[in-house]
């Protein structure tokens, strides 16, 4: 994510940055594509970890990749 917390769509108030937990273990996104190099080769898919926010006001929450820039 960037520097600032995302906006609320419906709200329009700066959401904040909360843990999501499930079953004690943080949420991944998982390609269903292999990574580059050594570890693409043995099978590695590429993750990127949930970064999640939610809306102090109306409880919008949502889920953000974590993608190197």
């Amino acid at each position: 994510m960037t520097a600032s917390d995302p906006l609320c769509p419906d709200c329009g108030v700066t959401m904040e940055a909360m843990a999501l937990r499930a079953g004690g273990h943080r949420p991944q996104f998982v390609s269903a594509e292999n990574r580059d190099g050594v570890l693409g080769k043995l099978g590695v898919s590429q993750r990127y970890d949930a970064e999640s926010y939610v809306c102090p006001e109306c409880g919008l929450s949502r889920l953000y990749a974590a993608v190197d820039e």
